[in-house]
């Protein structure tokens, strides 16, 4: 009987499966005609999004035409008007170089500062220069092609205007000077197109790059070659992000012309558009402009209209196939009388199993898939039959087996076992299924503890990181062979461990089996060298006290504060007289000795928010800050009588010791951590001179060198910083006093340096004010920071923030509307800013600021009234503006605990603001005693360094 054929197609009946023809036909139909309208929905969206694009692009270079037309305009314009400058028409008629520069003069810094002229150059009718101005080092490599085009004015007598790119763009203006019809010679001005670039960035939204041939010309420091290309980028906005995307497109096209056509970039998950526009200069194909436009809306519209579309296709065909299924259910009902015996096949019950299908089984004309599968279930049964047999006989084969594979796993289970690392396996879910006995030993936890629970949320609760949760389901999944890391492992009894991990994968045979071997190695002791180390990198081990870099760090930090605050301080430098030869007679052990002498002693004397220092050899530091020139040399004396008291007796030789002070006062003296110690070196040495075991207050007499900082000066720092993006913003938090939660935050403005270092708003706000910057920064500043506030709540994090307004703000008649727009592109909720003014802002023009006030917080947003009691009318203040929380000055504040004055008068400010219905807020709160007594005044708000420091946003919510 086993060896029955089952004829799989009998002769006389045809097989024909119509379920799978129709439903397969019908699939391929749908997907073909989906397929088809969404590619051609696609090449429409394309073209249309390919001609808005190039109608831009047209739009563009109007507007950079336009800007560069208007330049030379203004030009113009400035040419014709110098012969009617005061002084000016009689000097020119004299052609006497010493007498026009005279004259001039006076004239040339308006010219610099409200027309930005970078220079300007007289010549006679000659073509001799007679005078020159210039404001930075504009100038022409070759020397003949200015006075080329000098001759030919003063030949042709019409003016010319080439524009110029060498390492930057200069738009020139060489034109004749008439006075009174008569020609007296010719004018000579440029000036730089970076008030157009940022021109053209307001304007349009766009970001735009400035690219200059390095084949003629050498790269200047500020510049950027791309090498591919053959040039350097001389400006570029937005340049952090542009630049990189400029990099990545020099990858992907090393030849540039490919980007005359505009091309488009994926960028960290942003679309970019670019294209190249040839500038029309006076050597053709030396300068070239790129604009970069984020069109990732776009683009992700036509991605999502066409998965709409894909999407409904694809509902069509499940429909279908539904519909399929409901038709063909009768069809296939004969296929129930298979499944009902099949369980007889299941049980070994062949014989009954074929004999019940068999009865089952109606002939028919036209075979099926059911006819098939019984026929193939007969098959099957004859051949179970016979595999059972054999079955059989070969389990005892797999139970001798068995007992060899179970000596083996007892030999590796005793390896695990005397290892010394933490071995155990995760399931799938990440769940632990076994732990060796060295694992048990060292986190406390037993094998039958762990069982089943979460590795991670067991072992290493501090997991949050998401991109470790990644990598343990990429191990998990196949997609990562090993995976390793540090983490603090806890353990049952409360104590941590620093423990090194590496997790392997592992495959699996069955369902049941582990997918993850964890081995863990413990690093404690290594970790807490590793610390010692570190302690080491900012302390002089001699001494105990901080190193010279460490030192600069907290000078630094001190002169920050100091700024802020308006704290006066002061810096003493000194070194020990004679220590050189205290260490040639009695060793180095002395001297050694004598330095831990020296520190203990200082550490015995300061104040406890005094900072010392061992800079180097016998030279030694201290910061005191708050302090003026009189407490200083206090200090200077106590520790001169300190130092005076002791002496150090070695092999029966006494030494006495001894030390020259030099102080140095901040900001007076220096406002950085350079100039500072600059000065206090210098006084040192004046200290040494008078006779050693003295001390020497630097005075402005002694600088040997001072950098003065000119109008001139911060406006190019100001335009530059601007350009390039260097300004940054800090927050400071701000605590509700009852509750001691921090959800409020001020927005506080940085300058970036050269050098890298943070410059406050006092160093260029002024400047600022004078040159007619401040509204661009008024408009930068709340752009930038609402920006950053959306990106801050996207990541899911909630909180308040103060903005600071300028006083030129209240006659800004472009910051609401700003601030209207920023709001909704941003998709903002007004409620959730607030704008601080001061009583000296308020003061300049009471009625606009007044009206500014209620036109913003109709909007939503809040007011505080910041330096509030200082000023005179304080109280009228309160009742006339619209504020919602009042700042005290921090003058009042810093010194609450020990001026009772300050007490009564801030007890006072409350209850008044209090009575007007406005929240307080307390600013310089630096200990716990001023906070503590701010509680019973009850102040709603505290804001200082006790409370935190300004810092990166980056700090606080980390994204």
């Amino acid at each position: 009987m086993n060896n029955i054929p089952v004829d799989s197609q009998p002769k006389g009946r045809k097989f024909r499966s119509l379920r799978w023809k129709i439903s397969f036909g019908s699939s391929l139909i749908l997907l073909a005609v989906v397929s088809l309208f969404c590619f051609v929905s696609y090449l429409g969206l394309m073209t249309n999004f390919a001609n808005q694009q190039e109608v831009e692009y047209r739009r563009y270079s109007l507007e950079i035409n336009s800007l560069i037309t208007t330049t030379t305009r203004n030009l113009h314009q400035l040419a014709e008007m110098i012969p009617f400058l005061d002084g000016m028409k009689k000097a020119l008629l004299t052609s006497d170089g010493e007498n026009i520069s005279h004259v001039f003069d006076a004239h040339w810094a308006l010219l610099q500062f409200h027309n930005d002229v970078e220079f300007i150059h007289f010549y006679n009718a000659s073509n001799q220069l007679n005078a020159s101005w210039d404001s930075l080092d504009v100038t022409i490599d070759d020397d003949q092609l200015l006075s080329k085009w000098v001759r030919h004015v003063n030949q042709s007598e019409h003016p010319i205007n080439p524009l110029l790119c060498r390492e930057s763009c200069i738009q020139y203006l060489i034109a004749p000077i008439l006075v009174g019809g008569r020609k007296v010679g010719v004018v000579a001005m440029g000036i730089s197109l970076v008030d157009v670039f940022l021109a053209f960035k307001r304007i349009s939204g766009a970001d735009i790059g400035l690219l200059i041939s390095t084949k003629d010309n050498p790269l200047s420091q500020q510049d950027i070659e791309i090498s591919n290309w053959g040039v350097q980028i001389s400006a570029l906005t937005n340049k952090e992000r542009n630049h990189d995307i400029l990099k990545r497109v020099n990858q992907l096209y090393p030849e540039m012309h490919t980007l005359k056509d505009s091309i488009q970039l994926h960028w960290n998950n942003r679309y970019v558009q670019m294209k190249l526009f040839p500038l029309d200069s006076y050597e053709p194909g030396k300068a070239h402009l790129i604009i970069i436009t984020d069109v990732t809306a776009a683009v992700k519209n036509i991605h999502d209209s066409i998965w709409k579309i894909a999407l409904i296709g694809l509902l069509g065909l499940i429909f279908s196939e539904i519909l399929l299924f409901f038709i063909f259910t009768r069809l296939l009902a004969k296929l129930r009388d298979v499944i009902f015996v099949l369980p007889l096949l299941a049980n070994g019950q062949f014989e009954k199993f074929r004999l019940s299908l068999a009865s089952a089984d109606q002939k028919q004309h036209v075979r099926d898939e059911v006819d098939t599968l019984s026929e193939a279930a007969v098959s099957l049964s004859l051949q179970l039959e016979k595999l059972e047999q054999e079955v059989s006989t070969r389990t005892k084969m797999l139970i001798e087996q068995k007992n060899a594979l179970s000596k083996e796993r007892d030999f590796v289970q005793n390896l695990l076992d005397t290892a010394q690392a933490i071995v155990l396996t995760q399931s799938s879910e990440g769940r632990i299924m076994s732990l060796n006995t060295y694992g048990e030993m060292l986190i406390h936890y037993t094998e039958v503890e762990l069982k089943d629970k979460s590795f991670l949320q067991t072992l290493i609760p501090e997991y949050e990181s998401q991109d470790l949760l990644f990598r343990f389901k990429e191990i998990h999944l196949g997609e990562r062979m090993q995976l390793r890391h540090e983490a603090i492992t806890h353990c049952k009894d409360g104590t941590t461990r620093h423990v090194a991990w590496l997790h392997s994968h592992l495959d699996k045979q069955a369902e049941n089996d582990p997918s993850i071997l964890s081995v863990g190695l413990d690093v404690t002791e290594y970790k807490r060298v590793e610390g010692h180390l570190a302690w080491l990198a900012d302390h002089d081990p001699l001494t105990n006290m901080f190193n010279r870099r460490r030192f600069s760090e907290e000078l630094e930090q001190v002169l920050s504060r100091a700024e802020r605050y308006q704290h006066p301080g002061a810096l003493l430098f000194f070194d020990l007289d004679r220590f050189k030869y205290i260490n040639d007679t009695s060793g180095h052990q002395a001297g050694d000795s004598l330095l831990k002498m020296v520190a203990s002693m200082l550490s015995q004397t300061i104040r406890t928010d005094d900072i010392t220092g061992r800079l180097g050899g016998d030279e030694f530091a201290i910061i005191l800050p708050e302090i003026n020139a009189s407490g200083a040399i206090e200090v200077a004396k106590k520790v001169l009588s300190q130092l005076g008291q002791a002496q150090l007796t070695i092999n029966n030789r006494t030494h006495k010791i001894s030390a020259s002070i030099g102080i140095a006062l901040f900001p007076e003296h220096g406002a950085n951590i350079h100039d500072l110690l600059a000065a206090a070196d210098l006084a040192m040495y004046q200290a040494k001179a008078k006779g050693r075991n003295a001390w020497y207050l630097f005075s402005d007499q002694d600088r040997s060198r001072e950098r003065i900082h000119t109008l001139v000066y911060w406006k190019e720092k100001i335009e530059y910083s601007h350009l390039h993006d260097n300004f940054v913003l800090y927050l400071q938090p701000i605590m509700h006093v009852k509750t001691k939660e921090t959800s409020h935050y001020e927005v506080l403005l940085r300058m970036k340096d050269n050098d890298g270092s943070m410059l406050s708003p006092a160093d260029f706000i002024p400047a600022a004010e004078h040159t007619g910057l401040i509204h661009a920064i008024d408009h930068m500043v709340l752009r930038k920071a609402i920006t950053q506030i959306a990106h801050i709540y996207k990541n899911g994090f909630h909180a308040t923030f103060s903005i600071n307004l300028s006083a030129h703000a209240f006659n800004d008649p472009e910051l609401l509307p700003i601030l209207k727009q920023e709001l909704v592109s941003n998709q903002m909720n007004p409620a959730s800013l607030m704008f601080e003014i001061t009583e000296t802002a308020a003061l300049e023009d009471l009625p606009g600021a007044r009206g500014l006030m209620i036109e913003i917080k109709e909007l939503g947003c809040g007011f505080v009234l910041d330096d509030f009691g200082v000023g005179f009318s304080s109280f009228y203040y309160l009742r006339e503006l619209p504020v919602d929380v009042v700042k005290i000055d921090g003058s009042f504040i810093r010194n609450l605990s020990a001026n009772s004055d300050d007490l009564i008068l801030v007890n006072a400010l409350c209850s008044v603001a209090r009575g007007f219905g406005k929240r307080t807020t307390a600013e310089f709160v630096e200990n716990a005693e001023v906070l503590a007594l701010i509680e019973k005044l009850d102040i709603d708000y505290a804001q200082g360094y006790y409370i935190g420091k300004p810092a990166p946003a980056t700090t606080f919510f980390q994204t």
